[in-house]
């Protein structure tokens, strides 16, 4: 077992971020970790008008109500309307006294049907799995049990989530229970299980050899992704050595030599006529203005501070007026659903995007006005960016030396669990698309 205490704080999250078609296993070592991925998992979908079915051993049923009471859940209502079902394992799971996988099934099967009435919108169910102990159920299966579930997630709009105590359950059944479940919430942790095997696959004929192929093909997709992940490494350093060079040749050349200038014009001797020393002054004044323009320029291509000030949508607009009042390229922008705040990853992540396409569309594309689309949908925020230019090969540019603007955006956008994709070909123009994963909890409007 894990010694240390684990953090449980994320537990919340994953309850309000978790999609549907989701069939998930906590494992849990403490009740403490049980508790904290089970009560939000339940409030979360009530306050969503989904309903939950509660499968609870008759030692928490009473346990979970309550805490939910203590947490500002209107149980007792919620229970009146039906949104909140729980029942005991006896009730189901073991109704007559045994266990039949096909009833369970039915049972989840029936209150989809009945949340599709329009009276709620999906439905999460919860099961505590200790009941499998006492039953006596053969450990075989139960892990088809799991593996069915699967199969029933991906047609019905259900989020299920089993608790498996890993102290009480013998390794052979935690390790079927793993291999079961596409999610493995443990320790406070959600992680994307690689050692999940589809239903197909474990419930067919011949599934050890199934199960080699698949092992043996993920081995080789994770040792590309580590070898693309180091090369990624030393790319953006590339990229952050370069970055640093074109700052410190821009402050040496242009603000170092203006800073000169102006020591000249101020170096005043005591007997220059009036009217030259008003002219030097002018011509000193004139140099801090040119130096305050480029400051800002510098700070503004480092951070713009109406992203941290105002949020994505100012930034952006007051981009797309420097940019085209510096290279001509009109930009043809729209927008939905983001006239409020993001997380600031989120926001760095779409301003970054836009501005290393734009910037790349001014040098290389050829064009006088490009096309933007910022929107949000469910748990997405989505950046589109289109030229009809010159166009190029994608996988030859992403392995050129300078490369790093390319690499820069989708190391960003993979580093936020997002997804980026570049579609080019010469003569015909390039369309970049981003997929940025929004928290559940969005910052409210200043």
């Amino acid at each position: 077992m894990n010694d240390a205490k684990p953090d449980l704080t994320r537990l919340s999250e994953l309850a309000s971020t978790l999609g549907v078609h989701e069939h998930l296993c906590l494992i849990y070592d403490t009740q403490e970790e049980r508790f904290a991925a089970a009560l939000p998992f339940l409030r979360i979908g009530l306050e969503r008008r989904e309903r939950c079915l509660y499968i609870a051993d008759e030692n928490n049923a009473a346990a979970v109500a309550e805490a939910l009471r203590k947490g500002g859940t209107d149980v007792g209502r919620y229970l009146r309307r039906g949104a909140l079902v729980i029942t005991s394992t006896r009730g189901s799971y073991l109704k007559d006294g045994h266990f039949e996988a096909n009833r369970m099934i039915h049972l989840f099967s029936q209150m989809t049907q009945d949340a599709g009435n329009g009276r709620f919108s999906g439905v999460r169910i919860l099961g505590e799995m200790t009941w499998a102990i006492e039953a006596d159920v053969p450990p075989d299966r139960l892990i088809e049990y799991e593996a069915r579930l699967n199969r029933f997630v991906e047609d019905h709009n259900v989020r299920i989530l089993c608790q498996y105590s890993r102290s009480r359950f013998s390794p052979e059944v935690i390790l079927g229970v793993i291999r079961t479940h596409p999610v493995v919430v443990y320790c406070g942790t959600v992680c994307k299980n690689p050692y999940y095997v589809p239903a197909d696959e474990l419930l067919k004929p011949n599934q050890a050899a199934r199960e080699i192929e698949r092992t043996l093909a993920y081995m080789q997709r994770w040792q590309h992704w580590l070898t693309q992940l180091r090369a990624l490494a030393a790319e953006l350093q590339m990229v952050q050595e370069a970055e640093r060079k074109r700052l410190a040749r821009e402050l040496h050349d242009e603000i170092g030599q203006l800073l000169t200038g102006l020591r000249l014009l101020l170096r005043l001797n005591g007997d220059l006529p009036d009217a030259e020393l008003k002219t030097r002054l002018e011509q000193a004044r004139e140099v801090v203005d040119d130096l305050l323009a480029r400051v800002r320029r510098l700070s503004f291509d480092l951070r713009p501070p109406a992203l941290d000030q105002l949020g994505l949508l100012p930034a952006l607009a007051a981009f797309f007026e420097r940019y085209t009042a510096q290279t001509g390229v009109i930009v043809d922008f729209k927008q939905g659903g983001v006239e409020g705040r993001f997380a600031p990853e989120v926001e760095t992540c779409a301003y970054r995007v836009v501005q290393e396409a734009l910037t790349n569309v001014a040098r290389h594309a050829g064009v006088t006005n490009i096309s933007v689309r910022v929107w949000t949908d469910t748990g997405t925020l989505n950046v589109h960016i289109e030229d009809r230019g010159l166009g190029f090969d994608p996988e030859a540019a992403l392995k050129a030396p300078n490369s790093g603007g390319l690499i820069g955006m989708q190391e960003r956008v993979w580093l936020l669990g997002g997804r980026m994709t570049i579609e080019s070909s010469l003569g015909s123009g390039t369309t970049i698309t981003a997929e940025l994963p929004l928290e559940e909890s969005r910052q409210a409007d200043d």
